[in-house]
């Protein structure tokens, strides 16, 4: 049999790493190749989220595969460690014949949709495993073993494009904590896993004492606030869309209670293989509000005194004015001036405004 030709295949993953929109089109494209039916992204350690990427062509039993709980009891995650190992598996290392002419997972879930053969390829991503669950019909028989030599061969080269997805995705991430940050808004991002792997520095300053991160949960002296956070992240986590959902009032002995949001952005919902797959935003109600120089010296880095002098810009007020209000001479004005031109990468004092009118 000649050897297939997997370039396109490699080629659409790597574009997939950076433009997640394009997943369902890179797994078409081993489907293809492969003369299958369909072929779904699917993690192999950790658990499975219901937002991985699948070809339509396997919608309805994806469908199914959730909405019935088979997720839980697919037989085929017994083939794991092989797939770990050789890099590929298919039925035949974790099924004799006729226990898959007869096993319900087979013919109650997999012979209605005319599906029965799979061949996995494993797909490296940092810490992660993913595999390429690659889906045939009955008709379409089994994987050859010379196509499962191909397919392992073809493994290493499939996690280039997951390597730039989690890259992608951990930039993304970055930016939203920073973003976040600036507006003084206490952030925790939450993995697939529903662990916290990293908080804004305003988050840390909020979990001390009755609220704090253990082990990778946030984690409140009342275990029922723990508990009911827990589901509510888990919930959003199984969302196939983004969307915020109602707060979870965590107790704390001396104040009012810390106001969890677990949220899921419709950008992250979109990147099955970032770090990042949910946050939660804490609302603390006894902090006073972040006063417009404080978001500016977060922002860019200015002194007092140049936020207060930026703060007056923004709002209209001519520099000399602003000196004259300070008691400050007007060379020192136009000397924070510069320094807030330089900080803020801007040359002139209609450019600054436009940019502190959209913080402020």
């Amino acid at each position: 049999m000649p050897a297939r030709n997997f370039e396109p295949v490699e080629q659409e993953f790597v574009e997939a790493g950076v433009d997640p929109a394009r997943w369902v089109k890179a797994l078409d494209s081993i489907a293809l190749a492969t003369g299958s039916r369909g072929a779904i992204l699917v993690p192999i350690t950790g658990g499975v989220l219901s937002n991985v990427p699948f070809t339509e062509t396997v919608s309805g039993a994806m469908d199914e595969y959730f909405r019935d709980g088979w997720h839980l009891r697919d037989e085929r995650m017994r083939a794991i460690p092989i797939i770990t190992k050789r890099g590929v598996a298919d039925d035949f290392d974790g099924h004799s014949a006729d226990t898959i002419a007869k096993h319900p997972f087979y013919q109650e879930f997999l012979a209605p949709h005319r599906l029965r053969w799979y061949a996995g390829v494993k797909v490296a991503c940092g810490d992660d495993l993913w595999a390429v669950a690659i889906q045939r019909t009955i008709d379409q028989g089994p994987f050859s073993a010379e196509e499962k030599d191909e397919l392992a061969r073809l493994s290493s080269r499939l996690s280039t494009g997951a390597a730039i997805a989690r890259a992608m995705g951990a930039s993304a991430a970055a930016g939203a904590l920073e973003a976040f940050e600036m507006s003084g808004t206490a952030v925790v991002l939450v993995n697939r896993h529903g662990n916290v792997f990293k908080a804004n520095r305003s988050a840390e300053l909020l979990l001390v004492d009755d609220v704090k991160i253990v082990r990778g949960k946030l984690v409140a002296k009342d275990t029922r606030a723990t508990t009911a956070l827990d589901g509510a992240i888990q919930s959003l986590l199984w969302r196939s869309t983004g969307g915020l959902s109602a707060p979870i009032a965590l107790p704390r002995a001396s104040r009012r209670p810390l106001l969890a949001y677990p949220a899921r952005l419709s950008n992250s919902t979109a990147n099955a293989l970032a770090d990042c797959q949910a946050m939660v935003i804490l609302i603390d109600p006894d902090s006073r509000p972040r006063t417009p120089e404080m978001t500016l010296r977060s922002a860019f880095r200015l002194t007092g005194a140049e936020a207060r002098l930026a703060t007056q810009l923004a709002f209209g007020e001519p520099l000399e004015k602003v000196a004259d209000q300070f008691g400050i001479a007007k060379e020192t004005a136009r000397s924070q001036l510069r320094s807030i031109f330089a900080k803020t990468g801007v040359h002139r004092q209609a450019e600054l405004v436009a940019v502190l009118t959209k913080l402020l």
